[in-house]
This record gives C-alpha cells, sequence and structure tokens, in this order.
C-alpha cells in the first residue's frame, strides 16, 4: 500500500459541493479510473481518504489537497490522467505525489491557507465613467480596504446556530499585500483550533465602508508543517 497525496482545483458549480459530495465524487472517480484504494476499518468504511482542509460553499479553490491510501504503486501520470478522465470538468488534479505511509496526516499539519480576494465592479458602478474614472475607484476601494486593514481591531458579526457575537479576526490575518492587477492576497490561519473564512474580512469591509461590494474569493494554497 502507499499513500497519494493531490492537489486540485474546484470551480464552477463544484463550489457548491459539500466535502461528503467531494468524498463520493472521488471514491467514484478511483472506482471507474480502477485504482484500488483502502477503505477504512470503521463499521461504516469508507475510503480512506482525508481533505487537508474543508472550504467554505461558494469559494472557488486553486489549491485543495487530499490524501488517500493506494493498494498499489501505480505511475503518478497514469494516476492523475486517468482520474481526470472521470472527475467532473470543474474538478482537475494538478499534481500529485507519493509520501511517507506513516507520515502524520495533513490534516493536524495544515496552519494556514492563502486566499485572493477580488472587487466586482458592476455595470452600475462603471457605467458612462472613463477608463480614469474606473481606476480612479479602484485605487479609492484599495485605499479603503488598506485603511480598513490598518486597523488595531476588526471587528465582525461571527453567526452560529447557537448565537451571534462580535470577534476581532486582526489575530488570525497573517500577512496581506495588493497584487499588481488589485487583487488583495491574504494569508489566514486554518487550525483546528479556528479557520478564518474570509467572507467574515469583506462583511466587516462593507460595514466599514457602509457599502455593499461585491466580491469573488479563491482559495490559492493550504500551507502545512
Amino acid at each position: 500500500m502507499v499513500k497519494l497525496r493531490a492537489i486540485f482545483s474546484k470551480s464552477k458549480e463544484s463550489i457548491y459541493l459539500s466535502q461528503i459530495d467531494m468524498m463520493g465524487i472521488f471514491e467514484k472517480s478511483f472506482k471507474r479510473a480502477n485504482i484500488p484504494f483502502e477503505y477504512t476499518k470503521l463499521p461504516n468504511s469508507r475510503p480512506n481518504i482525508v481533505f487537508a482542509t474543508q472550504i467554505e460553499i461558494g469559494i472557488e479553490s486553486m489549491g485543495d489537497i487530499f490524501e488517500i491510501v493506494l493498494i498499489e504503486k501505480l505511475p503518478i501520470t497514469y494516476v492523475i490522467r486517468e482520474l481526470n478522465k472521470y472527475l467532473p470538468a470543474s474538478i482537475t488534479i494538478l499534481s500529485a505525489e507519493y509520501i511517507n505511509l506513516q507520515e502524520e496526516s495533513i490534516v493536524s499539519r495544515v496552519y494556514a491557507s492563502i486566499y485572493t480576494i477580488e472587487i466586482c465592479y458592476t455595470n452600475e458602478m462603471i457605467i458612462n465613467k472613463s477608463i480614469k474614472d474606473i481606476e480612479d475607484l479602484k485605487k479609492y476601494y484599495n485605499a479603503k480596504m488598506y485603511e480598513y486593514l490598518s486597523q488595531e481591531f476588526l471587528l465582525v458579526i461571527k453567526k452560529s446556530e447557537e448565537r451571534m457575537e462580535r470577534i476581532d479576526i486582526k489575530p488570525y490575518i497573517y500577512d496581506y499585500s495588493f497584487l499588481f492587477d488589485g487583487k488583495l492576497q491574504l494569508t489566514v490561519q486554518t487550525t483546528s483550533e479556528f479557520k478564518l473564512n474570509p467572507d467574515y474580512l469583506m462583511i466587516g469591509f462593507n460595514e466599514y465602508i457602509s457599502n455593499e461590494v461585491q466580491y469573488i474569493i479563491r482559495r490559492e494554497k493550504i500551507l502545512f508543517k
């Protein structure tokens, strides 16, 4: 037996799938690709597959990770090619490698995730505006975001089934920068103790500017030790 670690992307309609849905899709894809895998030895056995960390519903990802125990060691190029044949078009294996079977599960090793956030400029925001006006608008929102992130505290409302509370998300933001295309790149805590949903940041930002800007969030990479 061998352990396979794979990086995959998830986009379009697949961003609305739950982790249970994803497990079912991968199980079927491995079977159709005729790549035998191990099952757990629980009463309700399931594929011996784990995802590094769950991604929020509705967020695209370019760097999600799973690990699975295979019965036999097949060429990596073969595994990637065959799986991508049977996976939905919106899920793609980007790379894979074999790792030590005894290596600690990636689930306990994840500590952060890198996201990009892009503000969507709707027709209502840019209609009848010159190129300079649109560039000035983008600079304005970037300046306000920088101003927002520079605050000592970033208090946002966190909702759960049991209660609603205000929390400070500033300690969970490890790093941020603006890319050349104006997108915000954000590195945030992703652990079993606390995983910062980047939606919280944008909810707080909209409250800060007293506006409701639309945005797209994409997870670029999962960081682990």
